[in-house]
């Protein structure tokens, strides 16, 4: 929705669940959209990795490549990869503006390297709706 020169957005986030290789290529849709990468650390406690959005390819390209170790060239990159357990969720979107300004959001909240929004507004605002449960997919 806009209204005078602010941009406001709703996210529906899936339910945070954790990374499979097999179950990411029978539930993730080959859509564009934007997504969460967490890991957990030593405590239990779910860091944030990467928000990023994805155009071409589709989310479930995307979150096989990064979470799946055996598909990383980077030797350095594929130990990460594999000596963490990864949890992710996602959010579909067909309009590459609207995703610009939510990653744009998303970043600038979490003190993530903050990448160019759309140039379409003056403020962006976000509400955020997600299921209140992790899975295991």
């Amino acid at each position: 929705m806009q209204r005078n020169q602010n941009g406001y957005y709703t996210v529906n986030w899936s339910a945070l669940v954790a990374a499979d290789k097999y179950k990411i290529n029978s539930s993730v849709p080959a859509m564009s959209g934007i997504y969460e990468l967490y890991y957990r650390d030593p405590y239990g406690k779910l860091i944030l990795h990467q928000v990023d959005l994805v155009w071409y390819g589709g989310l479930r390209s995307r979150l096989r490549r990064i979470t799946d170790p055996t598909l990383e060239e980077d030797l350095t990159k594929r130990a990460f990869i594999a000596n963490k357990k990864f949890f992710f969720r996602y959010s579909l979107s067909k309009n590459y503006k609207d995703m610009q300004d939510v990653l744009f959001f998303l970043s600038s909240t979490h003190g993530l390297a903050v990448p160019d929004d759309s140039g379409r507004f003056k403020k962006v605002y976000l509400r955020e709706s997600s299921p209140n449960k992790m899975t295991t997919i």
